[in-house]
């Protein structure tokens, strides 16, 4: 079938805060996105992210933080000025007069504000927010994710129309790029079902089998639309729409978010592109690594460390080796609807039939099967019962879909299940992967643990402890830093130092 467009199924989740969707039987419908509101003006105190993540690279962390305060005060001030709701107007067919309709609104990496004309009509405004979006990337990250609508749209998935879109050069508040939409009334999901009394992303664990069902069969339909976008290569999506002049290799969400979570660079050269789906799967398996190796607080103590190295090179093997999982597996990719808009480009069709990653709404490389040992089973169960029933929906919505009748989706879904290519794929489609995350140990029991103990052998000897000796020395010098920016924040929440004389010793630090 050739290759498909990996950008276009993440678009439509992530449009989802903006689309209608329908209601669960026995819910209330309501307004609103699956966004947090921000206080009334707009204000965050840049703060050190909690020591134990150690996928977060805090000094980083805290830059961005404080970029994102001062951005934050300019949006406030658009608002307050009135400056913004006249730049919307002034991009309305008929020029009319418009008002901030709500609070403004935030999610992982986007600021969204609603407008309503006095016509009735509603837009939404939404802008990458500085200091959780790549400055380098946040213009191609908005033309393409118009890119995506557009083709989306074209196809019949119900995505926002676009009304205007801007690269950062365009917006005449100095705010960035940012993309105009229609917006949809509708009822956030994600918000209906999460597990509110623990503070989770997790699906409640009380819901039915029938609202589960009802839910999926909407996917389903929007997959079997997605399933028939076909190109011959890997690569950036093409930009009919913006004619933005994208590098051959895509802006991805794995590859962006070790960029700006961890300060390490694992894009390469996006001048060149794959060869093949191996080479594909290899560079993915070397974002990993190279996050790993080059990440000065990437490991932990002496027994992580050297597990997560022999892991990665375990991994690494698995899927270089020939005959080995890249071809017992097949030339399937990655798992559907990842959380973010910032991938925008081409990867192999069959991405389209893995199992979702988010049938328990939270990816489940985020469940430690370490930490949560008793829970892991039932867990596993959960999503595994959630997948049954996805399967089921998709195998008859695929039935009745003109074109779809020879079932390959559902026949291809089935087979990365049960040849274990799912659990392979949700660990390539993201980034700060470890060795007890709940895909990881999966894919080692559908290996059978005495293979995955050859793959890891030769990988606890000298070069073994040299590398963790020197992981453990940049951890050393990495937490001296931390506690030297923690003394620093002291001083700026004393007055005693500007927030701009703060940004500048982060930089040298």
């Amino acid at each position: 079938m050739g290759f498909a467009w990996e950008r276009v199924t993440e678009v439509y989740q992530n449009c989802s805060h903006n689309a209608r969707i329908e209601v669960i039987p026995g819910q209330a419908p309501f307004t609103g996105h699956s966004s947090v509101e921000l206080e009334d003006h707009l204000c965050l105190t840049p703060a050190l992210i909690s020591l134990d993540f150690m996928d977060i690279n805090n000094p980083i962390e805290v830059i961005h933080d404080v970029r994102k305060r001062l951005w934050i005060e300019r949006v406030n001030q658009a608002r307050v000025a009135g400056h913004m709701t006249s730049w919307m107007s002034s991009l309305h067919p008929k020029k009319l007069g418009c008002r901030l309709d709500c609070k403004a609104l935030n999610g992982s990496y986007n600021l969204c504000q609603r407008l309503r004309f006095c016509d009735g009509t509603t837009w939404l405004l939404r802008m990458p927010i500085v200091g959780s979006v790549c400055d380098e990337y946040a213009d191609e990250k908005v033309a393409m994710e118009v890119e995506a609508l557009s083709l989306l749209r074209d196809k019949n998935v119900p995505v926002p129309g676009v009304i205007a879109w801007g690269l950062t050069a365009a917006n005449p508040l100095g705010l960035g790029p940012y993309v105009v939409m229609d917006f949809v009334e509708g009822a956030s999901v994600n918000t209906l079902l999460r597990e509110q009394q623990h503070d989770t992303r997790w699906l409640r664990d009380d819901i039915c089998d029938d609202d589960v069902e009802f839910l999926s069969r909407q996917f389903a339909r929007i997959l079997l639309h997605i399933f028939q976008i076909d190109f011959p290569t890997l690569g950036s999506l093409p930009t009919p729409v913006t004619v933005f002049n994208a590098p051959v290799r895509p802006l991805t969400f794995k590859a962006h978010d070790i960029l700006q979570t961890g300060g390490v660079n694992t894009f390469g050269d996006r001048t060149k592109g794959f060869a093949d789906t191996a080479d594909y799967f290899c560079h993915l398996v070397n974002q990993d690594w190279e996050q790993f190796q080059r990440q000065p607080n990437s490991g932990g103590g002496p027994t992580v460390t050297q597990a997560k190295y022999a892991a990665f090179l375990a991994l690494h093997s698995s899927v270089t080796i020939p005959a080995s999982l890249t071809l017992s597996f097949g030339a399937q990719t990655t798992s559907l609807w990842s959380g973010s808009w910032t991938s925008n480009g081409r990867t192999p069709a069959r991405r389209s039939s893995l199992a979702p990653w988010w049938l328990l709404q939270d990816r489940l490389n985020n469940y430690d099967t370490f930490l949560n040992k008793e829970e892991a089973p039932r867990f596993l169960g959960r999503y595994l019962r959630n997948l049954d029933v996805f399967k089921t929906v998709l195998d008859e919505e695929e039935a009745r879909t003109p074109g779809q009748q020879t079932m390959e989706l559902s026949r291809l879904g089935r087979h990365s299940e049960k040849s274990g290519s799912m659990w392979l794929h949700m660990l390539l489609s993201w980034g700060f992967n470890h060795p007890d995350s709940l895909p990881f140990a999966q894919l080692q029991v559908r290996l059978e643990r005495e293979r995955w103990k050859e793959l890891e052998e030769g990988h606890h000897g000298k070069e073994a402890r040299e590398f963790t000796e020197r992981k453990l020395a940049e951890l050393d010098k990495y937490d001296e830093t931390v506690e030297r920016i923690v003394c620093m924040q002291d001083d700026l929440e004393n007055g005693k130092m500007t927030i701009e004389a703060f940004v500048a010793v982060l930089k040298v630090v």
